[in-house]
């Protein structure tokens, strides 16, 4: 008998192990699809103009691999503007407004996060005049392991600020398949209920000392 629970206690989380690992996957396995699926559209930009803003990702992403503290500074005034600046991060409370605190957010980034690459063949730009949004997605290889690799999705407004594009809104967001969230939760939650039922038939079975 306890052989067969002690199995079924095995395969039961090694299924929660599996849904885990399918809810926090890399759907993108390290690489992207061929340039020109778009899965957000392509935008309503020109070609001259997606060029433009895909080359400013472009240089975003540099910096977001090389994360060297040394150019936080220069990568700063070249990709953002000063005006009305803000990022949202993939956390609830990373709320980060105004150039001063969107550059801490960056240098925390780059300190202790990890590697982001993007999907810039595949990125939505649209634009009205000197504003510009866009959203693409990507994956992020964190410090703390390599093996845990997440996928984002990252999306923004920019502005022309005397001929050259900046960031002005970012946001970061965890690309996570969470459809498979509510079926971990009624797994958890039903082996607690029989961890308990087991717990109580334990503590009745105990023989009772009789009472000197």
């Amino acid at each position: 008998m306890k052989i067969v629970i002690g199995a079924a206690k095995l395969m039961f989380v090694g299924l929660l192990f599996l849904l885990s690992t399918t809810i926090l996957g890399d759907r993108y396995n390290g690489s992207f699809p061929a340039a020109g699926s778009y899965p957000y559209g392509p935008g309503n930009a020109s070609e001259r103009v997606r060029w433009e803003i895909t080359s400013t990702l472009e240089r975003f992403q540099d910096g977001y691999l090389a994360r060297d503290p040394a150019h936080l500074e220069t990568f700063m005034a070249d990709l953002f503007s000063t005006t009305n600046t803000a990022i949202l991060g993939t956390m609830p409370r990373e709320i980060y407004v105004g150039f001063d605190r969107v550059t801490e957010l960056v240098g925390e980034d780059w300190r202790s996060w990890g590697d982001c690459r993007f999907d810039l063949g595949n990125v939505h730009v649209s634009n009205r005049g000197d504003v510009a949004w866009f959203a693409t997605v990507g994956f992020v290889e964190f410090d703390l392991s390599r093996l845990l690799v997440l996928p984002l999705r990252l999306s923004g407004v920019l502005v022309r600020e005397h001929g050259t594009w900046r960031f002005q809104h970012l946001q970061f967001q965890f690309d996570l398949d969470l459809s498979l969230m509510l079926l971990l939760t009624a797994l958890l939650g039903i082996w607690m209920v029989v961890q308990l039922i087991w717990l109580v038939v334990i503590v009745a079975r105990r023989p009772r000392r009789p009472l000197s």
